[in-house]
């Protein structure tokens, strides 16, 4: 390990078989969030779900074709068509098995990595240390996206120039018990 460079954590999704619904097909589940008010259809074809990270009266933004799950306390998450088809396999009706790959995480009492430092340096996620509730915040799917100082962040993706410099990071928050209820912390990305 580099002087000065930190040892990144990892996880895999442990809980891979999920139930997801396609926006826009008229699913019994998607009318039943469009019920609640947590899911809204604009004429345009674009929703705004308001998942648990969605807390500043805002939703977060999904398109037609896009999917949603709905977790353990009945808040919808989207995903982006393409993301989602590439990374899960349907196995019936509205039921499918994601592709698990295992993937770095950073949790607020974690060492400071160097992605964690380009998203804040770059202004793609704050850190309130004064308010737990709203530790972390992002501009994720459209809206400004809020997480208590106990959640994970988990990235999907971090893309490196040609020098080796991050130039781009897809992430999100976790919430922390529907991590620890999905998640297996593991020691390097081989496992």
């Amino acid at each position: 390990m580099a002087e000065g460079k930190k040892k990144s954590s990892f996880a895999i999704k442990s809980n891979t078989k999920r139930q997801a619904w396609e926006f826009g097909a008229g699913t019994d589940m998607e009318q039943k969030m469009i019920h609640a008010g947590k899911i809204i259809a604009h004429p345009d074809g674009t929703y705004e779900v308001f998942s648990k990270e969605a807390t500043e009266g805002k939703g977060q933004m999904a398109n037609t074709g896009d999917y949603f799950k709905v977790d353990s306390t009945g808040f919808p998450s989207p995903c982006e068509r393409d993301w989602f088809r590439k990374n899960h396999e349907h196995l019936e009706d509205d039921w499918y098995q994601q592709i698990a790959e295992p993937l770095m995480i950073w949790r607020k009492d974690d060492p400071e990595i160097e992605e964690i430092r380009f998203l804040v340096e770059n202004g793609a996620l704050n850190i309130n240390k004064d308010d737990p509730q709203k530790y972390f915040s992002a501009l994720l799917w459209g809206t400004m996206e809020t997480a208590p100082d106990n959640a994970v962040i988990v990235f999907y993706a971090v893309n490196r120039d040609e020098d080796g410099k991050i130039s781009s990071i897809r992430f999100n928050f976790v919430d922390a018990d529907y991590f620890k209820a999905n998640y297996k912390i593991i020691e390097s990305p081989e496992e």
